[in-house]
């Protein structure tokens, strides 16, 4: 169908017909504008203020000339307003966590400037537990000999009450050496978190190094 035909169709639809007549009986003001909008039962109604009938609508303003200058959605029913809520919350957790991620990425680069000092800090940190755990091994192996000489003790007492002092001390020296055992795998546990966030660190450095990111210069490199 030739252009002209066509646009002589759409004009001759009743909708169509219907708002050029609307537009027709406008006052010619400067700036007159139509708001338009279809009710839900397929009805289409206009006029100088938004029609009440398309409250739940949506209704395009219309300039003089027919085109649209903008439109005004429908308000939303309490579970759409919930789930733009929702989406507006994960948005920005989303932004917070890309924030976040992208401090750490400053300050990795900022702290190595080469996956040898990452390698190298790791080592010092974990040597620092383990001088811990070695003296707590020292102190556990004290108590272990205090244990004996403790038991030699209280045989004596194999047929006879233990005096009180004697089981006071037998106590206390289970719980020191009890305390001695958290102690050192508390460290241990330690450690283990130690290794997988410097393992994360470096993960991360190469990563970053790769997608061509450079360390950043420090006032004491060479």
């Amino acid at each position: 169908m030739a252009p002209e035909a066509s646009r002589r169709a759409a004009a001759s639809s009743p909708a169509a017909l219907s708002l050029l007549l609307a537009l027709s009986l406008l006052p010619l003001a400067a700036g007159a504008q139509l708001y338009v909008c279809r009710t839900p039962g397929g009805k289409t109604v206009s006029g100088d203020q938004p029609p009440l009938e398309c409250k739940d609508s949506v209704i395009r303003l219309l300039n003089r000339d027919g085109s649209v200058k903008s439109t005004i959605e429908p308000p939303m029913t309490p579970e759409e307003k919930q789930a733009r809520e929702a989406e507006e919350r994960r948005r920005h957790e989303r932004e917070m966590q890309a924030q976040d991620q992208l401090r750490k990425d400053r300050a990795l680069l900022e702290t190595y400037g080469s996956e040898d000092e990452i390698e190298a800090v790791r080592n010092r940190t974990l040597a620092v537990r383990q001088t811990l755990i070695e003296h707590a091994n020292q102190q556990l192996k004290e108590y272990r000999d205090d244990r004996k000489h403790l038991e030699d003790e209280a045989e004596f007492y194999a047929r006879r009450p233990m005096p009180d002092k004697l089981k006071r001390q037998l106590q206390d020296n289970t719980d020191l050496q009890d305390q001695q055992l958290r102690a050192i795998e508390d460290i241990r546990a330690e450690m283990r978190h130690i290794n997988e966030r410097y393992d994360a660190d470096l993960r991360r450095y190469r990563e970053l190094v790769a997608r061509g990111a450079t360390p950043v210069a420090r006032k004491n490199d060479p």
